[in-house]
């Protein structure tokens, strides 16, 4: 065997080393599931609201109360659903409480914008040159495009009666108008975008989102009435602003006709024209009205709500509502200074997560002995209370403690479809590691995560609650709650389906500020007095594997392809220094990347909204197929991190916090 390798076949050698090495790496995936599946996953009672009454009253204890607190600023997009979801958790509904707050800032914010657009609004419908001026993106010119839909509305009669029997339009008037308005206004503001092009995918996401439980025949049906609505409002709409509106209902009437499929082009078109001309009279009747400025202004709340115009009419709505948890709905200051239980300075003071439930915190219900933290858009799993309390419940009967926190996992796909295909692939591994890993993550580090947590009520006032200033006040709490009180958390495996921000540059701030955060927590670590030196150092080390030594350590490992590649070029690997039976080898493992990532996709698929899905298996098949771009994307995951270090370097890293993007729901 001949031993006098060269230098090139050296490289080529410690390339392979380096690939099998993150294989290796990769494979430890598969211990990580064994041992999370072993100890928590298949290891999960079954558990229902009656077994769990039935156990507390045999061994004479109380089941615990929770408040489920949700910070909300600017979550218009997504909170609505959110409450909903949090009313059917599996618990008695008299023994929970959610509690959403939000931020004084935005109403603020919202009411010097609503002046503006209805004031532009108002001249604009009064006399109809304004309109040509005024932007087409302005809240104004959406003001007058709502007007026309809510008008459109009012003469729901008359295209029935036009159309004959249409369960479509029974299936629309069955929802609240409140929630109708606004989607016959972005319908045909969808339809003017596009000018009628590739409108079907969107419209019948906005109808699979406000009618969940639709049937997709009866989606098919409402999305025909819908057009029936839109199509008139945007040729309406058009013609005030001097465009070619017939033009532009001749284009929509063919796209109608595919919809209602016993109706021709012509008489949808013929029956548009009347409808639009219609709305134009009537708007010029409704711009003689001197109730106009408080119309627009009702009408802005609608179609350009804020958290705390949804959140008033949520209180209302279940408030009416038998067998759901009491709402409460709290607005924090502009002015609160942040802390538990703190006051207000009179100068505005920077919003954070952990200021915002801070001053949430004193709302709570004086029973609840649990608090549990969601994000505005979370999803959690129905039973994940009844676990909570079944272990409360058993540590008592037991008399072993229990634990003071419990974090379950987060799958943070449930807007896949919606996603760039970078971030498709990240939310998956996301998934993936708080599946498999984040149980073998406990055994070493407090890791505590902002979502799909739970602490013990009495632990918040032993610590002071959240720090405000922290740009990650999730992990902060869990390293405080060990240092000042021993508690360390348990896994909890109920997830908690959530979203990922759908570009890379939203990944890459959302990332970049928890790795800032993560250097920031260290920081106070090493400050904090009061607490074991040898705690503090154990703390600091583990945090400094699991931050800085694996982010350097996967950061270098991203250049190495780069590196032999551009060394291949330049003559200066040799492959033929193994034989060719390791070159198929080492692609066949190649492929077990993707297949894998593959079947993440089918595993997490039960956690991902079906409302965006492609409506036709080509588009679904492509959807699939951008995790082909997985070679590319790995040498992206460790950027933020490496940016944060960097950045931290040079004294020049985010202080801010900085709210993550949602993709609307």
């Amino acid at each position: 065997m001949n031993l006098h390798l060269s230098m090139p076949q050296y490289i080529y050698l410690g390339a392979v080393g380096c690939y099998l090495l993150f294989f290796g790496l990769f494979l430890r995936l598969f211990w990580w599931k064994r041992y999370a599946d072993t100890h928590y996953w298949h290891r999960r009672p079954d558990l229902s609201v009656e077994r769990l009454q039935e156990r507390a009253q045999n061994v004479g204890q109380a089941l615990p109360r929770f408040s489920v607190l949700v910070p909300a600023r600017n979550e218009a997009d997504v909170i609505e659903r959110t409450v909903d979801h949090m009313s059917t958790l599996q618990y008695p509904p008299d023994m929970y409480e959610v509690l959403v707050v939000t931020d004084e800032k935005e109403s603020l914010a919202a009411d010097q914008r609503r002046k503006h657009a209805v004031v532009a609004a108002a001249a604009a419908i009064r006399d109809g040159g304004v309109l040509a001026q005024l932007s087409p993106d302005s809240e104004a010119a959406g003001l007058v495009l709502s007007c026309l839909g809510a008008l459109a509305l009012e003469g729901f009669d008359d295209v029935q009666r036009r159309l004959g029997r249409s369960d479509g339009l029974h299936l629309l008037r069955l929802m609240p108008p409140v929630l109708l308005r606004p989607l016959v206004w972005e319908a045909a503001e969808r339809l003017l975008q596009r000018n009628g092009k590739r409108v079907a995918g969107p419209l019948m996401r906005l109808l699979r989102l406000r009618l969940p439980q639709a049937s997709e025949e009866e989606l098919t049906g409402a999305y025909a009435a819908l057009l029936s609505l839109a199509i008139p409002t945007a040729v309406a709409y058009s013609t005030l602003r001097g465009g070619d509106g017939q033009a532009l209902g001749r284009r929509l009437a063919a796209l109608a006709a595919q919809a209602h499929h016993s109706l021709t082009r012509e008489i949808i078109q013929s029956m548009c024209d009347a409808l639009a001309a219609d709305l134009m009279d009537r708007l010029e009747q409704a711009g003689r009205d001197p109730g106009l400025a408080d119309r627009l202004a009702a009408t802005y709340r609608e179609v350009y709500p804020t958290t705390q115009d949804i959140m008033e009419r949520k209180v209302q709505e279940m408030a009416t509502r038998p067998g759901v948890p009491v709402l409460k709905h709290v607005v924090v200051p502009r002015d609160f200074d942040g802390d538990l239980g703190g006051g207000c300075l009179g100068v505005d003071v920077p919003s954070t997560k952990g200021r915002a439930l801070n001053w949430a915190l004193s709302y709570r219900d004086g029973r609840s002995t649990w608090c549990a933290f969601y994000d505005a858009e979370s999803r959690p799993d129905a039973r994940v209370m009844l676990y909570v309390a079944h272990k409360v419940l058993e540590s008592k009967v037991s008399g072993i403690d229990s634990p003071r926190i419990f974090q379950g996992p987060v799958f943070q796909v449930r807007n896949w479809y919606e996603m760039g295909p970078f971030c498709k692939i990240a939310s998956l591994y996301q998934a993936v590691a708080h599946d498999w890993y984040l149980p073998a993550l406990f055994r070493r580090l407090p890791f505590v995560g902002g979502t799909n947590l739970f602490v013990e009520a009495s632990l918040l006032g032993e610590i002071g609650g959240y720090d405000s200033s922290s740009l990650t006040e999730d992990l902060e709490l869990g390293t405080r709650a060990y240092l000042k009180a021993g508690a360390w958390p348990e896994y909890l495996p109920y997830p908690s389906s959530e979203q990922t921000p759908p570009t890379f540059a939203g990944f890459y701030r959302q990332r970049l500020r928890w790795a800032t955060g993560h250097l920031q927590v260290m920081n106070k670590i090493r400050s904090h007095s009061g607490v074991s030196e040898d705690a503090r150092r154990r703390l600091l080390r583990e945090l400094w594997r699991k931050g800085q030594g694996e982010w350097i350590f996967y950061q270098i490992a991203t250049l190495v392809p780069p590196v032999i590649i551009t060394l291949w070029w330049w003559d200066l690997v040799d492959p033929n220094v193994l034989g060719p039976g390791w070159h198929v080898g080492m692609n066949l493992l190649s492929t077990v990347y993707l297949g894998f990532t593959i079947y993440a996709f089918f595993r997490y698929l039960g956690q991902i909204d079906p409302a965006a899905r492609p409506r036709r298996w080509m588009g679904q098949l492509g959807a699939l197929a951008q995790l082909l771009v997985l070679p590319l994307a790995a040498f992206l995951f460790p950027v933020p991190y490496s940016s944060a270090l960097l950045l931290a370097t040079l004294g020049r890293g985010p202080s801010q916090w900085v709210k993550t993007p949602r993709t609307r729901e």
